[in-house]
């Protein structure tokens, strides 16, 4: 049994990632990244209406690649112990699909069609929608936002169906129903072609689709259909179960048996969100706060069920069993935080690399893309931090949490004639590092006991002048993990539960969640001023400055 070998994927924004991993051990065999193509070349996306779409093929094509190159060492005999493999991806990302569960973008009619695609979750394109959704569950007699924190987001899967059926009729038609991408990419590694059949996880039912046993399950039709008549078709083509990822979805589809040699007994996990797993992976306990760190933060964090469970408002939903199973799994999180500093990197970068592009050479420009982020956080770091500097909201992808608004713009103040890229780069950190402190702050004022912090992802693995500022402006310390890839070994805990090799979550994580790597602890100094700053930044946010 001890040979026995679990896989984790885990599809991000911009790539596919996978780790094989000996379940006994935490050995980490090997690692794989796939990058998106089409998603690369920007097709089917248009910033500047908030649209983001991603179509199926990069995760299909991502999905070969990621497999193949985890197994090139792997021996016959090794393949064939591959016992289970877990998924992750991000959420909200649904899209429509046939009977059989075929994303419309797979067939021909609909393979250039946008809104036959994935609508990813930073899709902003369903404001209005939203808008709608949370007017209607105020007069409803049955709040279905009640578990969502009291207010929906456009970034979800009611919001997103509903854009969709009200801009492309023949998607509408064509839609037999709808999947999130956490359900499809389990579904399509087991060749599952029966819509009934697929296990939807709870992750992104409770969380993006007001799924509560509480009410019954999803939102009742009478809802939908008082939302929009369009949903008239849809009602009665969801769901009412939903599963948690620690269950078996199926096992694997005979393409993969006959591609890359795995046994025909390899299970498939239930799915799951990223952001989920990745606090699974990152060794999430009760009040413990998981921040994962990237393009936009998630925060996560759980209570056991038989705990006085506070309602917390403004937040991304409390859902049984949607981190850990036998606990409530909280999520939050900002809708930028790496995007921010990608912006003014790009924002600095764009122009000069366009007046020198006749004499820049590669090399020059791979380090200008590789240097200048780590340039800024030292020139940022030999500032002087007084409570009069300069102050940036983080709005720039409008605010996920507390209080979900896609329509407010990112502010600042206190530029002059003495500002430089450096001071602009700390006041663009620091606005990231309030925006977190409000959410924290919405926990505490609701009573939820916060015991620890831990943080994971990209930014925090790569800017430790970030997590500084971050412990600084949060006045508590950051405890790091030593993983990259937690999001990927979330799924391998959840894979390795499905199998039968650890009987519950908490056990596997025991052997495979990741340690810590280091502490960020604020300095005392600096956590009085930041407070006053902070104060600042709340006035600031409460500011339109652009009311027309």
């Amino acid at each position: 049994m001890n040979n026995n070998l679990v896989i984790g994927m885990d599809f991000g924004t911009d790539s596919a990632r996978g780790i094989l991993v000996n379940p006994h051990t935490g050995e980490i065999l090997s690692k794989s990244v796939s990058y998106y193509k089409r998603w690369e070349q920007g097709l089917y996306c248009d910033p500047a209406k908030d649209q983001y779409r991603q179509h199926p093929l990069d995760y299909i094509e991502a999905i070969d690649e990621v497999f193949a190159a985890l197994l090139a060492n792997l021996t016959e005999d090794d393949r064939k112990h591959i016992v289970a493999i877990g998924t992750n991806t991000t959420g909200s990302t649904p899209v429509a699909v046939d009977k059989s569960g075929k994303p419309l973008s797979l067939l021909e009619e609909f393979q250039d069609n946008p809104h036959a695609m994935f609508i990813l979750w930073k899709d902003h394109t369903a404001v209005r929608e939203a808008e709608e959704i949370n007017a209607l569950a105020k007069k409803w007699p049955v709040d279905f936002t009640a578990y969502s924190g009291g207010i929906y987001s456009s970034e979800w899967f009611w919001s997103k169906i509903l854009y969709t059926n009200r801009h492309d009729k023949r998607v509408l038609e064509g839609a037999y129903s709808w999947m999130e991408q956490s359900d499809w990419i389990p579904a399509y590694l087991a060749g599952t072609d029966n819509l009934e059949d697929v296990k939807r996880n709870r992750c992104a039912a409770g969380h993006k689709a007001m799924w509560a046993e509480e009410h019954g399950g999803l939102p009742s039709a009478e809802f939908l259909c008082s939302l929009d008549p369009t949903f008239y078709h849809l009602v009665n083509k969801m769901y009412r179960e939903t599963f948690t990822s620690d269950e078996v979805f199926g096992s694997i589809s005979p393409y993969f048996v006959n591609k890359f040699g795995f046994s025909e007994d390899t299970l498939i996990a239930v799915g799951g969100i990223d952001a989920h797993h990745g606090a699974v992976g990152a060794g999430i306990k009760p009040a413990t706060f998981v921040k994962i760190i990237g393009t936009s933060t998630c925060d996560m964090y759980t209570l056991p069920k038989q705990a006085d469970i506070p309602f917390i408002q403004g937040i991304c939903g409390q859902v049984d069993g949607s981190i850990v199973p036998g606990t409530v799994g909280f999520e939050a999180g900002q809708s930028a935080f790496g995007d921010i500093y990608q912006w003014f990197k790009k924002l600095l970068l764009e122009p000069t690399v366009s007046v020198l592009a006749d004499t820049l050479s590669r090399e020059q420009n791979n380090l200008l893309n590789e240097k200048l982020l780590i340039y800024l956080s030292q020139a940022a770091a030999q500032l002087r931090l007084t409570e009069d500097d300069l102050l940036f909201t983080d709005y720039h992808n409008g605010r996920r949490t507390p209080d979900a608004d896609f329509t407010v713009l990112a502010s600042a103040h206190g530029f002059n004639l003495s500002t430089t890229a450096g001071h602009i780069f700390r006041a663009l950190v620091e606005a990231t590092a309030f925006g977190s402190k409000a959410i924290l702050g919405r926990f505490k004022e609701s009573k939820a006991p916060i015991q620890r912090v831990l943080a994971t992802g990209g930014v925090a693995t790569k800017s430790p002048y970030v997590m500084q500022v971050l412990a600084n402006v949060l006045d508590t310390p950051i405890d790091m993990v030593d993983n990259d890839q937690t999001c990927a070994l979330g799924a391998v805990i959840f894979a390795a539960v499905a199998a039968g090799i650890y009987p519950h979550v908490v056990e596997a994580q025991q052997q495979l969640a990741a340690d810590v790597a280091s502490t960020f602890s604020p300095i005392p100094e600096q956590v009085e001023i930041y407070e006053q700053r902070y104060r600042k930044y709340q006035v600031l946010a409460k500011t339109n400055l652009f009311v027309s």
